[in-house]
């Protein structure tokens, strides 16, 4: 799951005033102990010159005051007589030693008149206490900085993105609809304002391209229809002639029964355009005799060839509740698509789920494999497959039922439809018998 925009400015915004702090914290630290080392070097500095003055033997010297020991050694006189912590100590020397709970800032430099060495020790053991209770303080201060921190990070992570979670939830609320809510443009950031106002430009284009595709559906129903109404009306007139042959009877029947299919289909497809089909326009169906007609009208199509369809026998026939004309079209153009894919037969098999079809060609392209396995999204998918591809997918999508290439190769191919919860009813095939035997 991907971080929101919240918690990586949040992130951001505390790792900054985070590292302020400690970098402020160390630059304090350094700068005190810089200066309490100066002021330390300076006085036993002019400690050192004071008690310079204060030689008058060449022997053995000592100064004891509260904080600080002062020793004067003349050249040549043992060190037994200094502290255990002076002995042994180069000529200069300057340090910071501890000895057990006490700290002492220690001071050696030779002496010209008279000779020797002079030794001063400052006990700095209270001053080191206090240095320890203000780093304590300076941690304490630290960690009230990153609570401060952590408290304002979130503070402004929330409210510098607390606009776009708003955006963001108003255009998550729009459904598709023929009308679609605006979203406010009252934001105190111009930025927002402009995302706002040029999703509601997008919004009303959307809306103006709908309602224009809604006019050319109209229209296109209208136009088809006329024609239709025509040519039915015209075979009308010719049946109540009554002067057709038996032969010119049975040609006006399969005319009237085209115009007929041609109206239910031009229905259909307007009504798959719209995306409002009727719960009223389906029925009972028997999926073999929904298949038989349809093969019987391709193969009265003149330029066909009689006994490529080969619907088997097997042992099952399928009820399924449907709407008659989605069904027809369906199985009509899965037959014209594997025709057109080889010069070979095609077989058709009822299953126990569903149908699956079977040609003997070059297979489909792999481009148009993968648009079958994928939802319908607007342009591509029109271009991408053919026309009848695309019906059979459109139906499938809008009636609940499954598309699946299972087999596609240099040796034809299997297409499967599931019908899911459309078949009402699983009966044995009585006729037990193929159509078309097989060649």
């Amino acid at each position: 799951m991907k971080p929101s925009l919240t918690t990586r400015l949040f992130r951001t915004v505390f790792a900054v005033s985070l590292a302020t702090a400690i970098l402020s914290i160390i630059a304090i630290e350094v700068f005190f102990e810089d200066m309490e080392d100066t002021i330390l070097d300076l006085e036993l500095a002019e400690e050192h010159a004071h008690f310079r003055h204060l030689i008058d033997r060449d022997d053995f010297q000592e100064w004891d005051t509260a904080l600080l020991l002062a020793i004067f050694l003349g050249d040549g006189q043992p060190e037994t007589r200094l502290p255990d912590y002076m002995k042994n100590r180069p000529t200069p020397y300057s340090a910071e030693i501890e000895v057990g709970d006490k700290t002492y800032l220690m001071l050696i430099e030779a002496t010209n008149q008279p000779a020797g060495r002079l030794y001063l020790s400052q006990d700095i053991t209270i001053m080191e206490s206090k240095q320890l209770l203000l780093q304590l303080i300076v941690l304490g201060v630290l960690g009230a900085m990153a609570l401060i921190g952590l408290v304002l990070s979130r503070t402004t992570a929330r409210r510098l993105t607390r606009p776009l979670q708003q955006l963001t939830h108003q255009i998550q609320a729009t459904a598709p609809a023929s009308s679609m809510r605006r979203l406010s443009t009252e934001y105190q950031d111009a930025e927002f304002a402009d995302i706002a106002s040029a999703f509601n430009r997008f919004l009303d284009a959307l809306e103006a391209f709908v309602d224009r595709e809604k006019s050319f559906v109209k229209l296109a129903s209208h136009e088809l229809r006329t024609p239709l109404a025509v040519i039915t009306g015209a075979l009308d007139i010719i049946e109540k002639r009554d002067t057709l042959s038996e032969a010119d009877a049975r040609t006006v029947g399969r005319i009237r029964r085209a115009a007929t299919d041609m109206q239910a289909d031009v229905n259909v497809l307007l009504r798959l355009a719209r995306g409002n089909l009727d719960e009223e326009q389906r029925a009972r169906l028997g999926l073999r005799q929904a298949i038989d007609d349809t093969i019987a009208d391709l193969e009265s199509t003149p330029g066909s060839s009689p006994g490529r369809l080969r619907l088997q026998a097997g042992e099952l026939d399928l009820t399924l509740l449907a709407d008659p004309a989605l069904l027809r079209m369906l199985i009509r153009n899965l037959l014209q698509n594997a025709l057109k894919h080889t010069r070979g037969p095609v077989d058709i098999d009822v299953t126990a789920d569903g149908l699956q079809i079977v040609d003997y060609g070059s297979g489909l392209p792999d481009r148009i494999i993968q648009r079958l396995s994928t939802p319908l999204h607007g342009k591509a998918g029109m271009q991408e497959s053919s026309f009848g591809l695309l019906i059979v997918q459109l139906i499938c999508e809008r009636l609940g039922w499954t598309l699946d290439v299972a087999e596609s190769g240099p040796d034809g191919t299997a297409m499967f439809i599931s019908f899911g919860t459309s078949v009402l009813d699983r009966t044995p095939n009585t006729s037990r018998r193929m159509r078309h035997e097989r060649t």
